[in-house]
């Protein structure tokens, strides 16, 4: 699956009264990756007793990754929603990220639960604007 893209944008007032246009962009991949299950089992040991061993597998599974940036646009700036979002995708590109969430549940990350996270983030930084830049 190609890497899908989400986004969103708000305004935020500093505590100088300066407004600033933030930008959340969400990238989704998905991928089969190799896990190791490790289960619990019992096996039969020296003299013929049962034990608890351990029985270590790997495992084809789908996985989900969700990896989040932001840029925020200087108020001087006119703000512009597609550059805002490329200046976001770089920086995921290049590993300057909010966080990431990963999960094998491919139900997990679906449209809504992106969107949902994205949007966290958004009011976290609009809420805490100031230890954004750098104030």
């Amino acid at each position: 699956m190609r890497p899908k893209f989400y986004h969103a944008w708000a305004k935020a007032t500093d505590s100088n009264g300066e407004t600033h246009y933030i930008t959340v962009v969400g990238k989704v991949e998905q991928k089969r990756k190799y896990e190791t299950v490790m289960e619990d089992t019992p096996i039969i040991g020296p003299n013929l007793k049962e034990i608890q061993g351990i029985l270590a597998y790997d495992i084809r599974r789908f996985n989900r990754k969700l990896t989040l940036a932001a840029s925020i646009c200087h108020p001087n700036d006119a703000f512009n929603e597609n550059e805002g979002v490329r200046i976001a995708k770089r920086r995921i590109e290049k590993g300057y990220t909010l966080g990431t969430l990963e999960t094998s549940n491919i139900s997990m990350l679906n449209e809504d639960a992106v969107m949902a996270e994205i949007i966290v983030k958004l009011n976290h930084i609009v809420e805490h604007i100031d230890e954004f830049i750098g104030e």
